[in-house]
């Protein structure tokens, strides 16, 4: 199985999939994680965006080193600037037609982050415009099984599916501490928003609740696009 992460930000995909991310790398499915910025608002005033930018990509390399990802990739698109376009939808199809996925991992669309929020629609709809011929792009039509949707829980995200992330959450864990610019710095900044405060025990508070609505000891939650599919991811 080929399995594609879209996020908007370094460590987007360690918060909120980690987990999922490693077991099905352990499975053996090839899993790519797209970012489409660099992160380069993470920082502080004494921080250029370009050097923060540089910092969190090999953050997130190594982070996706530790959860066995395939491939972690970096689209062009500015940090608290991701808008919906045309133009930006386009480039998405031909992303997923890149990689052609079986199943796609994304933000949900009710989100408090602007970037969150754009990236969740183009994704979304560029997944319906991939499989149509006459959308020409530079890589042929592909025709992704599902997309399964995370979330924050400051936003009105209520998962329909879980997945049991047991044996996985230390991973998970280990991968976010890659993160180590902007661990400390959302720590810091924990009243923009209210998941990070207390970030790693927080992480763990909520995938062990997750776990207990699914009859697990942890799991992550999802919304997928198409119920039927379900039993395609996990």
């Amino acid at each position: 199985m080929d399995v594609l992460v879209v996020v908007a930000h370094p460590d987007d995909a360690d918060v909120f999939c980690g987990g999922t991310i490693a077991k099905h790398a352990e499975r053996g499915d090839e899993v790519s994680i797209v970012h489409m910025t660099r992160g380069e608002y993470g920082g502080l005033r004494t921080d250029s965006q370009e050097a923060v930018g540089r910092v969190r990509e090999q953050e997130a390399r190594a982070s996706g080193a530790v959860l066995g990802a395939s491939e972690v990739a970096f689209l062009e698109f500015k940090d608290g600037r991701i808008t919906y376009s045309l133009e930006n939808r386009v480039e998405m199809v031909d992303v997923i037609r890149e990689y052609d996925p079986d199943i796609i991992l994304t933000h949900y669309k009710d989100d408090l982050h602007p970037d969150h929020r754009a990236t969740s629609r183009l994704v979304t709809d560029a997944y319906y415009m991939a499989s149509l011929p006459l959308v020409e792009t530079d890589f042929e039509p592909c025709d992704p099984d599902n997309i399964y949707y995370f979330g924050k829980p400051t936003s009105e995200f209520t998962p329909s599916m879980f997945i049991d992330i047991d044996g996985y959450l230390e991973q998970k864990v280990t991968a976010i501490k890659k993160h180590e610019s902007q661990v400390e710095f959302l720590v810091e900044h924990g009243g923009i928003d209210a998941e990070f405060d207390n970030l790693i025990d927080g992480l763990r508070a909520e995938n062990l609740v997750f776990g207990k609505q699914a009859g697990a000891r942890s799991a992550e939650g999802f919304v997928p696009l198409h119920e039927s599919a379900r039993e395609f991811l996990g």
